[in-house]
């Protein structure tokens, strides 16, 4: 990841020359964020004005012949932003993890020689061999794929950003159309600067459906009444409707349909998950409970394992509405020479966010928002809000509507959500997590292990987490007992997990360096299932 693949012998024509950097046109106008003295968060919400930010941020660097580092969560956004420098062709550089050993080595010795004065990749470029580096702009900051799970080192690139800003005195920006909740508590506590790119320019109109209410209508579909009606309203009119289902929620949730009842950890207020077994087990503290026939809270009957995926959501789309043109855009069934123009609905994940125009979808409708609101995860709110602000922000245009259901409207993320509040949300978010210690009030640890034989397997990581006990004290730190992760197997090795809450900051982690090879530290994991 590091390093290039060096060759025994160099041909003549791989020899890298260091090219002079023409003068060029440059906006002289100084960016107030472009010379800020700490970290900066940078918040948008029009996408074309982030890109002329990105330029004008090119042009500041250039103007001082340095480097530019532009970090972007995934490949298909670093190549489609590269066709944004055609005017910088020659300095400009795309550093990706996919390229050829050849042509890695060559985008390699051309950064380190300070050829290229543009780099543009996705976290591992992080680790380029920059020359005279000035600025980092990490782009989205909030997504999840700046986090490297599999394989090692496994690493958060916003992380080893602030380390870089100290390492080689360069400037670090992250944007982001919906902040992380770590990212606004940095600025709370003034260690970043916040900035606004521009201002919010509408909403649409929001609507939360109860589905308990629904289901007390004897309406047990997977569409409420109202959101049926507007899909027919906007069809009538020919305005496009885009249909959004979360594909990312593992755990089935485990509810009544009667009284709305969740279940839940007593200690970590976390999903429970099933398991074939007939077992309910949170995936933080290992808590367990059998699955119950009747709820515990109605003693109704109507228990139900939820959980609904696009293929269900189209057949039933084809029954109501059989004259319709309707297109599926997940990771399964992609985008190949059909164009979204051509369709009247649209059913999706976030597989297919970059793939339409939201200029032409009037009608949002979320299915199930309970999928992403009860995830196995501290941050299964914060990722519903986020989310769905994406989704308001994609209307933005008050003649337009969201529509949400969920057998949670009462829940904080929705009250925040209808104005775009987002000091409601992080001032009650942020107190539930300071009174559970989850990050940012504490640094998350997972350790795995795994093992062919899972007596043996079981065994060793009961050793291990007796060891660790044995090293710590209980005001600096919360260790969890093992238990097994939710995807039990990998390649046919059954996997544990340790989560381990360090609650002392600066805390010496050395310790952990004893752990036998075979256990792998993930700091900072994206997830605790």
């Amino acid at each position: 990841m590091f390093l290039p693949t060096i060759p025994k012998r160099l041909k003549k024509s791989e020899e890298v020359c260091l090219v002079s950097l023409k003068e060029s046109k440059v906006n002289q106008n100084t960016i107030p964020f472009y010379n800020a003295a700490k970290p900066v968060l940078l918040r948008y919400y029009n996408f074309d004005n982030k890109i002329q930010a990105y330029l004008s941020l090119i042009k500041n660097v250039l103007n001082k012949n340095k480097q530019i580092l532009i970090i972007f969560p995934f490949i298909s956004e670093a190549k489609k932003f590269s066709q944004n420098l055609s005017e910088f062709e020659n300095i400009t550089c795309l550093f990706l993890n996919n390229l050829s050993p050849s042509h890695f080595r060559k985008e390699w010795l051309k950064i380190k020689t300070g050829q290229v004065k543009i780099i543009i990749g996705t976290r591992s470029a992080i680790f380029a061999p920059f020359k005279n580096l000035d600025l980092i702009i990490i782009d989205e900051e909030d997504n999840e794929n700046h986090k490297q799970e599999e394989p090692n080192p496994r690493y958060n690139v916003k992380s080893v950003a602030i380390i870089s800003r100290d390492l080689l005195k360069c400037k670090v920006i992250f944007t982001s159309l919906t902040p992380s909740l770590n990212s606004l508590y940095q600025v709370t506590q003034k260690n970043w600067q916040y900035f606004e790119l521009d201002k919010l320019v509408g909403l649409p109109m929001i609507k939360i459906i109860d589905r308990q209410i629904e289901n007390k209508k004897g309406n047990y579909s997977i569409f409420s009444q109202e959101l049926t009606e507007r899909i027919e309203y906007n069809l009538k009119r020919a305005k496009k409707v885009f249909i959004f289902l979360n594909r990312k929620g593992l755990a089935t949730l485990i509810r009544c349909q009667d009284c709305g009842y969740l279940a839940s950890c007593p200690t970590c207020h976390l999903p429970l998950t099933y398991h074939a077994n007939k077992e309910l087990i949170c995936h933080h503290c290992n808590y367990k409970e059998a699955l119950f026939l009747f709820c515990p809270k109605c003693k109704g009957p109507n228990i139900k394992l939820s959980g609904t995926g696009t293929e269900k959501v189209e057949i039933e789309l084809k029954k109501i509405f059989p004259q319709s043109r309707i297109l599926k855009i997940d990771i399964d069934s992609p985008l190949l020479n059909q164009n979204p123009a051509d369709f009247d609905i649209i059913i999706g994940t976030q597989y297919a966010f970059d793939l339409i125009n939201w200029q032409e979808i009037n009608l949002i409708g979320v299915i199930n928002a309970d999928t992403l609101l009860y995830l196995s995860d501290y941050r299964g709110l914060e990722k519903t809000f986020n989310l769905l602000v994406k989704l308001s922000l994609f209307l933005a245009d008050s003649k337009k509507e969201l529509i949400i259901q969920t057998f949670s409207p009462d829940n904080y993320c929705f009250s925040a959500l209808k104005n775009l509040d987002y000091k409601l949300f992080f001032q009650k978010e942020l107190s539930e997590r300071k009174t559970l210690n989850y990050p940012p009030f504490c640094q998350l640890i997972k350790l795995i292990y795994q093992s062919i034989e899972f007596n043996a397997g079981q065994s060793e990581i009961n050793k291990v987490y007796q060891d660790l006990q044995l090293k710590v004290k209980d005001s600096e730190m919360a260790i969890y007992p093992p238990l097994l992760a939710y995807t039990q197997q990998v390649r046919g090795r059954w996997r544990w997990q340790i989560i381990i809450k360090i609650l002392k900051p600066n805390l010496d982690l050395k310790f952990l360096n004893d752990l036998s090879e075979n256990i792998i530290i993930d700091s900072e994991p994206e997830n605790l299932f």
